[in-house]
């Protein structure tokens, strides 16, 4: 869904709700908009290498929201509080990016293990080892 499907017009309203994706610059991004916040909280990583496996990680606490590339927290996490996920009941998408409810990038790659847990983990309960 949408932030503007949401009722959360700040920033773009046909940004999705949330969205774990590259850039084109092959920068890591999870984006989304926080049951505290009308606008849109990104967290980002630094550009990937091509033909190269890395593990992902979106973890949050309750209160803050720390992307991880292989285990480390990137240095472009925001500190501003992140509560929850606006949601407007509709499915996830996986590998793929929806602009406006409408698929407007899709991955062209390889996805692993993908787990969505009901609790933050643990660096040491990352699938990286």
């Amino acid at each position: 869904g949408t932030g503007g499907a949401a009722g959360k017009t700040a920033d773009d309203p046909d940004e999705p709700l949330a969205t774990l994706s590259l850039s084109n610059d092959r920068e890591p991004q999870w984006a989304m908009r926080p049951l505290n916040q009308e606008g849109i909280a990104t967290n980002w990583g630094q550009q990937t290498p091509l033909e190269t496996w890395w593990h992902l990680a979106v973890v949050n606490d309750g209160r803050h929201t720390t992307l991880y590339v292989e285990g480390c927290p990137v240095v472009r996490n925001p500190k501003a509080r992140a509560v929850g996920i606006t949601s407007v009941g509709l499915p996830w998408l996986l590998g793929g990016y929806a602009y406006g409810g409408r698929i407007d990038q899709i991955l062209h790659g390889r996805l692993g293990d993908v787990r969505i847990v009901e609790r933050a983990l643990p660096v040491t309960a990352f699938m990286n080892h």
